[in-house]
């Protein structure tokens, strides 16, 4: 009997001890940072962008072979019911993994609008934890920017997109990366950005800052119209997107966030010395676009007011030349 009691008491201590070693679902071990991801864009992005807390801040993660959802308003019927996440204060749904791969980390209208962020893991994307929740507000960005009235009137206006009614044409545009007479047009513009960039707070700033926009103007010249149309809007909303993670970021109360906002800034604008557009093909929108929003905000705040409702830097960039060319008393800061 004795011999029965030690064997049920040592079968519960290992039952206990399996269930108290096994590893946390992909779920509890990152819903603290969606929920920090949410707090930072309630406080820090909500000041920069006005609506940017609020915005519809739908996610999906996907991982443990399942898909998890949060904060979605309606959620399909495929999803079941779990209950409130403690964490975020959301509803949390839950169904059997689909075909979506889990390396996305993409705001997507995967269940139409508004779009969803559709993201993998931290391990499964490729990123750590600091870069992760800062791809996320970049990600919530766009959710905001689509949000915004008039959005898709604006992108129609444009006359880019063909047939296509997916969105695919943003990725897939036909842009000459491989035209070399493009190429050194985007060179001397990326190196005169940077310049421009580097003499801030210096007297020959507004001196770079013209010499930029005529190496601007000539890299749009060497692309042609529509091309160049195409490149506008990419710069505006990715760029935008990009210079959005970082001012968020900037602001974060964890310095480790800080931190690495500095140290992509200070990455980026590296690159912006090293530009090869047929290598970078469109990642170049990425580094340029965020760099112009840069140039722009170090002549002001007035432009955040017009960015929202346009699809282009370049009123924008001439708006900051003018303002910075103003005494500071009499600047939008």
């Amino acid at each position: 009997m004795l011999a029965k009691t030690w064997c049920k008491c040592l079968a519960a201590l290992c039952s206990t001890s399996l269930a108290a070693a096994a590893p946390p679902t992909a779920w509890t071990s990152v819903s603290s940072d969606l929920a920090h991801a949410r707090s930072v864009a309630a406080q820090s992005g909500e000041r920069i962008w006005p609506g940017y807390g609020t915005a519809p801040f739908g996610m999906l993660l996907i991982a443990d072979g399942r898909e998890t959802l949060l904060c979605q308003p309606h959620p399909p019927e495929s999803f079941k019911l779990i209950g409130p996440d403690p964490a975020t204060g959301c509803e949390r749904y839950e169904r059997a993994r689909s075909s979506l791969p889990d390396r996305l980390l993409a705001a997507m209208p995967v269940f139409g609008l508004p779009s969803t962020i559709v993201m993998g893991t931290p391990e499964a994307t490729g990123l750590d934890r600091t870069a992760w929740v800062r791809t996320i507000l970049h990600e919530h960005f766009h959710q905001w920017q689509t949000s915004r009235p008039g959005y898709f009137a604006r992108v129609d206006a444009l006359d880019l997109k063909g047939n296509d009614t997916s969105g695919m044409w943003m990725l897939n545009f036909a842009f000459p990366y491989q035209d070399p007479v493009v190429g050194q047009a985007y060179r001397k513009a990326s190196l005169a950005l940077a310049d421009a960039l580097a003499a801030r707070g210096r007297p020959d700033f507004l001196g770079k800052f013209d010499g930029y926009l005529e190496a601007r103007h000539a890299f749009a010249a060497s692309a042609g119209e529509r091309n160049w149309r195409y490149m506008e809007f990419e710069l505006w909303q990715e760029g935008g997107a990009r210079w959005t993670e970082y001012a968020i970021a900037k602001r974060d109360p964890d310095h480790i966030a800080r931190d690495a906002a500095l140290a992509g800034e200070t990455k980026l604008l590296s690159r912006l010395r090293q530009p090869d557009l047929t290598s970078q093909g469109r990642e170049l929108v990425y580094v340029y676009g965020t760099a112009e929003l840069m140039l722009i905000d170090s002549c002001g705040l007035a432009w955040r007011d017009a960015y929202p409702t346009s699809t282009r830097l370049e009123p924008i960039l001439l708006a900051a030349r003018k303002e910075c060319g103003l005494p500071r008393r009499l600047r939008a800061d």
